[in-house]
């Protein structure tokens, strides 16, 4: 009876350390801040999405796709979606089957650049690696569909 009493004890104190544990990691990273917020914010989302938006205009093998793209309300819906995609609380303008849909209009070579411009302009946004690469793995995928959604 002792043993059984003790065998359960260590059970619900092995438990109690687990869960303890696991909600101390996650808040330095996960449900304490937001991606959004870790980048910086609203300040943050906006000039990453205008530098995206700035040198995907520029970008030569993306010229054919955006050069009758209206800077400032392509960036505006950049945002909006990437505050969205990253926990922002902002209404994204896109669907994912939007998003999916824009996507598979690109070429392989339009959507490097896309993938080249992203980085870049996430460069400029944080130093952070761990930053980069959550934000990178939270829309890196997406970038594609996002840029070509406001085509």
């Amino acid at each position: 009876m002792t043993r059984t009493i003790l065998v359960t004890a260590a059970g619900i104190s092995a438990l109690v350390l687990a869960f303890t544990g696991c909600s101390g990691g996650m808040s330095s990273m996960g449900t304490a801040t937001s991606l959004y917020e870790q980048l910086g914010g609203k300040e943050a989302i906006s000039k990453l999405a205008n530098n995206l938006v700035s040198s995907s205009i520029k970008d030569p093998r993306l010229s054919g796709l955006l050069g009758n793209v209206n800077a400032t309300t392509a960036s505006s819906k950049v945002s909006d979606q990437m505050c969205s995609a990253l926990g922002g609380g902002c209404q994204a303008p896109y669907s994912d089957q939007q998003l999916t849909s824009a996507a598979n209009r690109l070429t392989p070579e339009q959507k490097s650049a896309v993938s080249d411009n992203f980085s870049s302009s996430l460069s400029s946004v944080t130093s952070n690696p761990a930053v980069k690469e959550a934000v990178t793995k939270a829309l890196g995928s997406k970038m594609g569909g996002i840029l070509g959604a406001v085509l």
